[in-house]
């Protein structure tokens, strides 16, 4: 009898956490994911407010508010409203990993967008995938593409790209021969990383380059446009922000050397016209994204939608900036609305992987992502600087840099 009844204990007990299991598992199936509430999923955003690039940063959260905004108001996605939790880095690694931390541990945030700077987004990588966070960087560096990371997804184009597609214009298109070519670059991690990249470009096409150092901050560059004018410089890549871009264009006509004068993305914005006026005339540079006052279908709502919420947006929106930070929660907002209502991170990861040839309607060219490589943006165009009109004029179609063996 005593046996039988310690038999039927045990099976008593054995039954009970069996019971409890399947209820600990019901109650965990049925949590919901990180960031993701029933009426709500809450994004955070990494991007430079108050630092040495955030005239792109003001701009940058500008699209985003009106994107989300008209998203919101049109029902959301799969019923779900979009929250989003702004962090300033500051363009500052301490500042970007400290906003990182606090989006993801604190505000419990589905997804991040940013961040902007090259070194920020390379010191988060491994905090990235360990915690499996979707993170969308502009950062415009191949190591957010190279190696494959699941949870990176580029929403720029690639300092690589933009120097072939440069390079190639210059020697090819204007038919330069044997050019004493100058490459100025600022003193940060991305400086770093343009100048490598300008340098495995030069050699290529069989050129050698004459190297300038410009400060982030630049405001007097006399000695490096001396130094250029000594070496005999005939074109000069300045692959600076917009201030730095006209720090040297005003110094370079202020001691006479008078030769093309080419930019990157970072000086392919309508704050180079701004600032500099007519010293920019005949600026070259490539970039990622139409302008404001472009004509396409995908410029034309993203007009109608800004202008809704801002009747001044035809005057505060005219500048490239702006048309990066419409992609970037437009790749996003695609990404859930492909990943389900049943929404979480690994679902939106997986989402994103299926977006190949994405078409923004002409904001930019196609998108890539795919399981085994998140490519984002790879086509440039370049773009005139036209300040009598206060236009960057596209002069190519998009553009992919020259095939490498």
């Amino acid at each position: 009898m005593y046996k039988e009844r310690r038999l039927a204990g045990i099976f008593l007990i054995c039954f009970f956490f069996v019971i409890l299991s399947f209820s600990l598992s019901s109650n965990a199936s049925g949590e919901e994911a990180r960031g993701v509430k029933k009426d709500v999923v809450k994004i955070g955003v990494i991007l430079d407010l108050t630092g040495p690039t955030s005239n792109a940063g003001v701009i940058l959260i500008e699209a985003y508010k009106n994107f989300i905004r008209y998203v919101n108001d049109t029902g959301g996605i799969h019923g779900r409203k979009i929250k989003f939790v702004v962090e300033d880095d500051h363009y500052s690694m301490p500042a970007g990993i400290a906003a990182f931390k606090k989006l993801l541990f604190k505000d419990q945030v589905l997804a991040i967008l940013g961040p902007v700077s090259v070194g920020e987004t390379r010191a988060l990588f491994r905090h990235i995938e360990r915690h499996k966070i979707p993170t969308l960087p502009w950062a415009p560096d191949r190591s957010v593409r190279d190696p494959y990371k699941r949870y990176v997804f580029p929403t720029n184009g690639y300092y690589a790209n933009e120097l072939g597609v440069l390079f190639h214009y210059i020697l090819n298109d204007l038919k330069v021969v044997n050019p004493k070519m100058a490459f100025c670059y600022p003193d940060v991690e991305s400086g770093k990383l343009l100048k490598d990249w300008a340098e495995d470009w030069a050699g290529f096409f069989g050129l050698k380059l004459h190297l300038e150092i410009i400060p982030l901050s630049a405001i007097d560059v006399t000695s490096q446009v001396l130094s250029m004018k000594r070496a005999g410089v005939t074109h000069a890549i300045l692959g600076h922000v917009a201030p730095g871009v006209v720090a040297m264009l005003k110094d370079m006509k202020k001691f006479g050397l008078k030769i093309p004068s080419f930019g990157l993305s970072a000086g392919c914005t309508e704050d180079v016209i701004r600032i500099g006026g007519t010293v920019t005339d005949g600026f070259v540079a490539p970039s990622e994204y139409s302008s404001w006052y472009e004509e396409s279908p995908g410029m034309a709502k993203m007009r109608k939608i800004s202008t809704k919420y801002n009747p001044d947006a035809d005057k505060s929106y005219r500048i490239k900036s702006y048309s990066l930070g419409w992609v970037i929660p437009l790749i996003f907002c695609e990404g859930m609305k492909r990943a389900g209502k049943e929404l979480d991170g690994e679902k939106l990861v997986s989402a994103l992987e299926t977006m190949q040839d994405f078409d923004t309607q002409g904001i930019c060219g196609p998108i890539n992502y795919t399981p085994t490589m998140h490519y984002g943006l790879s086509y440039n165009r370049l773009f005139r600087a036209d300040p009598k009109r206060n236009q960057l004029v596209p002069i190519t179609d998009w553009r992919l840099p020259p095939e490498r063996k």
